[in-house]
């Protein structure tokens, strides 16, 4: 499963303004009319910003998609995987 989090270089209790910040200032940068460089390497970035965005900005996808990566993490003992389990509780219940 791609990181869509890290993608927009976001952690995953940002907020939704911080995620079209993020997306914006990241599709400003790698935007294939503006980017100095490899033009296929800004179409890929771009491709790959707007996947992101486009779960992480609709909160039923994004709500779905938090669900689907804590089912990947598969390994108990990882802090991070810890972590994310309690991220993604704490906003199943309201908290």
């Amino acid at each position: 499963m791609k990181d869509h989090y890290a993608v927009l270089g976001l952690r995953p209790n940002a907020e939704a303004v911080v995620v079209k910040a993020a997306y914006k200032a990241l599709a400003q940068r790698y935007h294939p009319d503006r980017f100095r460089g490899d033009a296929d390497f800004a179409r890929r970035k771009m491709a790959e910003l707007n996947e992101a965005y486009a779960v992480l900005s609709h909160p039923q996808r994004r709500r779905e998609y938090d669900r689907d990566l804590v089912a990947d993490l598969a390994d108990p003992d990882d802090a991070f995987a810890q972590w994310i389990r309690a991220f993604v509780d704490a906003k199943r219940h309201g908290d």
